[in-house]
């Protein structure tokens, strides 16, 4: 098994378990329900906009109902959305770390305190996490782009960024005019 395999495979159960870990400490005056309750309605097969008004970007609470759907509505299918993005940006942090050329110890390091500070403060979905995760993400992708002129990261940059506007507008659209100068 390959050094990188090893970081991966310690990334991918570290960045989950910590997170389902301060998901489950309890609930805290940050944690709304609000989320919960209009993801299961979606399961139900009521939609945002149409059936009720909703105060944030629609992309959270479809996301977790992707997850409601999966895993049936409960409190350990809400934290595991939280903890995949957790995981997801983890791993995206270790992989553009990596991609700038420092020694992988470091990116390891770096991508393990990235995991226990990124959502475990919420523990549960919230659009403030979501939206600032995918808008580091798009400029992860950004900067690789710039950096090594691949395709595929020239793809993801908007794409995250879309994410990140559909959860939450304010951080996305400041960064939408950032990146549009580039």
């Amino acid at each position: 098994m390959t050094v990188n395999k090893i970081y991966f495979t310690i990334l991918v159960i570290f960045s989950i378990c910590i997170n389902q870990y301060f998901g489950y400490r309890g609930v805290y005056p940050i944690d709304s329900f609000v989320h919960f309750d209009a993801s299961y309605n979606i399961t139900a097969g009521k939609h945002p906009f149409k059936d009720w008004w909703l105060i944030t970007a629609p992309f959270l609470l479809y996301l977790q109902s992707l997850f409601f759907f999966i895993f049936k509505a409960n409190w350990f299918s809400y934290v595991l959305h939280a903890s995949m993005i957790n995981m997801v940006f983890t791993l995206f942090s270790f992989h553009f770390f990596s991609k700038l050329g420092l020694k992988k110890i470091y990116s390891f390091i770096y991508a393990l305190g990235i995991a226990v500070l990124a959502y475990p403060a919420a523990g549960s979905p919230f659009v403030d996490h979501h939206a600032t995760i995918f808008s580091i993400l798009a400029l992860y992708s950004l900067s690789l782009a710039i950096l090594y002129e691949k395709n595929f990261y020239w793809f993801l940059a908007p794409m995250l960024l879309i994410f990140s506007f559909f959860s939450k507008q304010i951080p996305s659209a400041y960064l939408f005019v950032l990146i549009s100068i580039v």
